[in-house]
């Protein structure tokens, strides 16, 4: 139970970094006197952690990442947070007492228990459930931080990509604790739900508020993420609060807002490349909406809006063209070329992400609200990230609803966008996770601003809570297997043995390999438990291993040549069994057979398991 406390204290301490590099920044974005304490708090604590995350890169690029570097530019940052959050309390505890609606305590009553479900998955070391984070979202940060800052990572291309929310986990990992380092994800969650709710309530109504957030909050696949060290929520929660403060500016005409809405979009692009195409599209929204409001085309705002977006993520593109010679690596290969990489990896990678869905023909297009709803498996990348039925139900809210506002409309105009843009590249579930926010909001709004669908609201109600109580039940499992680790009755390396099957053959790694031991991981990329150097060994990740061996000599020579000493075999991922290997897969079981591959992990050849060999 302690190190559970410490760990919440150490996340707490990131979050207080954030709103204090909020507040101080404030004044950049907004007026104080334009939003109220709740609103206000969202949207500062989330601007703050990003310009967090550009105070680590700045610490990396400049190799002084360290435990102490990382920890003195959090310190004061979260001492000042801290202020500001009691301050803020306690205007909001000398608020006159005010009357609850019943709908407001029931969505509060039903939220809470979503967010205390919720928290106790992210409260456990990170897992099988985990599998991103322990590849390269926790394990790429850990590499910067034992390396001293930033530096080329040839075995992975996902070390490229932007690393916003990855920054945020260094304090946790800098303490040498996975579970504060994930747990700063599930904030992202809470300020996520809040955005949603303060959009939504400052443009189209207090009451509809609640259903939004009760919507977006239920979904299975947002509530797994909130327990993982994930992204998808980062990005998810910096486009609502950039469309929020750019609807902020068309009631107001404040250029504040407009700052903030670039500073917003390129916060988004520093999580995922998808959101690069956010900034542009909100310079374009905010020119159509000048044009139909018949005031003069400020063309001035609208590419002042692009430049702030891009000056703010460009840290990440510019260091992805200093590693590789492409700001999208390995992405647009055909354009740009790439280091360590290849027209066939290229190809290999586009065809793996093209699996997920159901096709991208314009039937299936016009499938896709009932496919996500009961064909989820298809675009999820494991078991139980279900969507739910909101974008079935929204189907006839966007087609025969009456938006009575320039605003919502343009925010499902937007929705569409994205859904185009989302189909035509890959279609996983949780990239369209931005969307979804967006679509809660238009679905609640419709709902409570056309009374012909004043019956629907109940109908709504009733559906989503069954949606959240459905949530709870894909979680379920997690939760019952997190609480005795979360509770301390059971030690973090006993829950991780259980739950992470890679986790016995690392830690005798650890133990008894020497120091400058490196690892080749074949049928697995997750090497964040590792206390050695590894690569991963599988074709397709990479071009030093992605070749063809003619004989047991020429891989085992090259495998020396590459520095390896052990390999971990996870025969449970894609690795064959003898029987049905070919190639070098093939010539590896031959290596195991002849001795060169010693097994000394777990000592008995089953090929069903985690293995670690000795190369002799």
């Amino acid at each position: 139970m302690t190190e559970t406390v410490l760990s919440i204290a150490l996340a707490l301490a990131v979050v207080f970094a954030g709103a204090g590099l909020g507040r101080v920044t404030r004044s950049v974005w907004a007026r104080r006197d334009s939003y109220g304490a709740m609103s206000l708090l969202v949207i500062e604590v989330a601007m703050g952690l990003g310009v967090l995350s550009l105070v680590f890169f700045a610490i990396s690029a400049a190799q002084l990442l360290s435990p102490v570097s990382i920890w003195v530019a959090v310190a004061p940052a979260a001492l000042l947070g801290f202020v500001e959050l009691v301050t803020a309390t306690r205007r909001l505890a000398r608020r006159p007492t005010f009357h609850i609606e019943p709908v407001a305590a029931y969505a509060s009553a039903l939220l809470a228990l979503l967010l205390i479900m919720a928290l106790m998955p992210a409260l456990a070391p990170p897992a099988s459930g985990d599998w991103d984070s322990l590849a390269y979202h926790l394990a790429i940060p850990k590499l910067y931080l034992k390396h001293g800052g930033f530096y080329y990572i040839s075995f992975s291309s996902h070390s490229n990509f932007p690393f916003l929310m990855e920054m945020l986990y260094l304090p946790g990992l800098a303490a040498g604790d996975p579970v504060a380092a994930k747990l700063v994800n599930y904030p992202i969650f809470l300020l996520l739900v809040g955005a949603v709710g303060v959009m939504t309530r400052r443009h189209f109504g207090t009451k509809l508020a609640w259903l939004a957030a009760l919507i977006l909050a239920g979904m299975p696949i947002v509530l797994w993420e909130a327990g993982t060290a994930y992204v998808d929520l980062a990005t998810a929660l910096y486009t609502v609060v950039a469309i929020c403060l750019l609807l902020d500016h068309f009631d107001s005409a404040d250029a504040r807002c407009i700052v903030g809405c670039g500073i917003a979009a390129g916060f988004a692009a520093s999580t995922k490349m998808t959101a690069i195409v956010l900034g542009p599209l909100l310079a374009v929204w905010l020119v159509l909406h000048q044009a139909l409001e018949r005031r003069r085309v400020e063309w001035s705002s609208s590419f002042a809006l692009v430049v702030i977006a891009v000056l703010i993520c460009s840290p990440w593109y510019i260091k992805s063209i200093l590693y590789t010679g492409n700001p999208f690596y390995p992405f647009f290969y055909s354009i740009f070329g790439g280091r360590d990489w290849t027209a066939s990896l290229a190809a290999n990678y586009a065809m793996l992400q093209s699996k997920f869905g159901m096709g991208h023909g314009f039937a299936w297009f016009v499938l896709l609200p009932f496919d996500l709803t009961f064909n989820a498996a298809a675009f999820y990348d494991r078991p139980g990230l279900f969507v739910g039925p909101i974008f079935l139900v929204a189907v006839p809210f966007l087609l025969l609803g009456r938006y009575g506002s320039r605003k919502l409309l343009g925010i499902a105009l937007f929705f569409a966008i994205q859904l185009v843009i989302w189909f035509e590249l890959s279609q996983q579930s949780r990239y369209l996770i931005p969307g979804f926010a967006l679509l809660a909001v238009v679905v609640a709004s419709i709902a409570y601003r056309d009374n012909r669908l004043r019956p629907s609201r109940i109908a709504l109600w009733a559906t989503f809570t069954a949606v959240a109580i459905f949530g709870i039940a894909t979680l379920w499992v997690a939760i019952t297997e997190s609480v005795p680790v979360v509770i301390g009755s059971i030690s973090r390396a006993a829950y991780l043995r259980g739950m992470l099957d890679t986790y016995s053959a690392t830690e005798f790694i650890n133990a008894h390999t020497p120091s400058q031991a490196r690892v080749a991981l074949f049928g697995d990329t997750r090497g964040f438990y590792l206390n050695r150097d590894y690569v991963w060994a599988d074709p397709g990740h990479n071009t030093a291993f992605t070749r063809d061996f003619k004989s047991v000599r020429g891989l085992i020579q090259y495998l020396k040549s590459q520095k390896v000493t052990h390999v971990l075999i996870n025969y449970r991922y894609g690795f064959p069994a003898p029987e049905q290997a070919t190639g070098n897969t093939s010539l590896i079981h031959q290596a195991i057979a002849k001795g060169v591959l010693k097994e000394v992990f777990p000592g008995s050849e089953s090929f069903s398991g985690v293995a670690v060999y000795q190369i002799k």
